[in-house]
């Protein structure tokens, strides 16, 4: 005998239902039997349509049977239920001020810092300010021309020291002592920032 389904196949089984000779593959191998593809999946729709009718047609208890159920079935809760809400409480109310805190420090970094601090990283800010303007300089002075007189230093009004040597245009910080430094400069030959102390 040969599978409904692969001619070439040999029988391993007989539905439970058709008698339809099947292989292996073929075989829908259920808990009570062994069954083909389609009576398996009739048998599975109409274990599903008794359930389902089971379900709907159960009598629902009265309305004193189910309070008394209620009743029955209340526990009150416990001190660990009161003790794990005030750790959630507690967990909810630190995360929310440990969020604040970082929002603030990071917002107002100067609030928490000494004077000597504070006055420390202005410093460092100017001088960065400035480093940055003349590197700019540096740029107009690869390209070969030369800087306008409005590119300096937010902390000076003095314009810019330009001296030339040897076909090197060096533009220099009129007053370097701001930066506590002896000279500032930067060349047509790189756009680099010299820093002398």
């Amino acid at each position: 005998m040969a599978c409904y389904n692969h001619p070439n196949a040999p029988t391993a089984a007989h539905c439970n239902r058709c008698g339809l000779e099947m292989c292996g593959q073929c075989t829908q191998f259920l808990d009570h039997g062994e069954y083909c593809e389609k009576c398996s999946e009739i048998l599975y729709n109409e274990e599903f349509v008794n359930a389902q009718s089971k379900e709907l047609n159960r009598p629902e208890p009265n309305t004193v049977q189910r309070a008394k159920q209620e009743v029955d079935t209340f526990v009150p809760p416990t001190r660990d239920a009161d003790k794990d809400k005030m750790f959630i409480w507690f967990g909810v109310g630190g995360s929310s001020a440990m969020i604040f805190v970082a929002m603030v420090l990071y917002s107002f970094p100067l609030l928490f810092e000494g004077a000597e601090a504070a006055a420390y990283r202005v410093a460092e800010q100017s001088l960065e300010d400035c480093r940055l303007v003349f590197e700019e300089i540096g740029y107009v002075l690869e390209d070969g021309q030369t800087p306008p007189q409005s590119m300096r230093c937010p902390e000076t009004n003095v314009p810019n020291i330009v001296s030339s040597q040897g076909g090197i245009v060096q533009v220099s910080h009129p007053n370097p002592q701001v930066h506590e430094l002896s000279e500032i400069y930067v060349t047509s030959e790189s756009h680099e920032v010299v820093y002398v102390d």
